[in-house]
């Protein structure tokens, strides 16, 4: 099954503006894809539930909207995307802040590599399911003694951040067992924002 990313709505977006979005045959939407044609007002079928009734457009003119249940594949498929973009910063990182590349290397193998959301939850079966997802990411000082890997740093934090706040909202409309595993997966994320928010700021006091 095809998952269409936030990414490929907004490439499209950007080549040709569109106020309508017909899905692909077999595909479903990511959470954050679909907050993308909410956010832009763009009238679209639920991949889950069909095509909504008419004067039932999500987000339009203020009209009420119901929000579908989210499937944990498109949370692993979100998480496969994060790893490979953690993995490239955390071989960037090396020889600049080794701590960061360790454990960004780390988390970032485990959701490269996981097939099943199961796969996302911690070895022990627990994670941290409190507090709120990622906040706003940090902007570096633009100073010449800030190495640019702070500013990827940032960049990567914004995506993590994006795509958590996503599934914070749809793990409301998740089963017990999954909402658990979606939990988990956004109390990871927000602690490697964390750990990018420290980074930024202690090569900022350095300077």
């Amino acid at each position: 099954m095809h998952y269409v990313t936030e990414d490929e709505l907004r490439e499209a977006y950007g080549a040709c503006p569109y106020e309508k979005y017909e899905l692909p045959e077999g595909a479903r939407l990511t959470p954050s894809a679909r907050q993308f044609l909410i956010d832009f007002r763009i009238e679209f079928e639920d991949d889950e539930q069909g095509p909504r009734p008419r004067g039932d457009k999500r987000g339009a003119h203020g009209r009420p909207h119901r929000e579908p249940a989210a499937d944990l594949g498109a949370l692993v498929f979100d998480a496969n995307l994060l790893g490979v973009r953690l993995r490239l910063l955390a071989r960037r990182a090396l020889g600049v802040d080794n701590t960061v590349a360790r454990r960004t290397e780390r988390v970032g193998r485990k959701w490269q590599e996981a097939r099943h959301a199961s796969d996302l939850v911690a070895d022990d079966g627990h994670a941290d399911q409190g507090g709120p997802p990622p906040g706003p990411a940090p902007i570096p000082t633009f100073d010449a003694g800030i190495h640019p890997i702070f500013f990827e740093m940032a960049c990567v934090h914004a995506q993590i951040g994006r795509y958590a706040r996503s599934w914070a909202r749809a793990k409301e409309g998740l089963g017990p067992d999954e909402a658990r595993i979606a939990a988990a997966w956004v109390g990871e994320a927000t602690t490697v924002c964390e750990l990018l928010e420290e980074a930024i700021g202690n090569a900022e006091e350095e300077v």
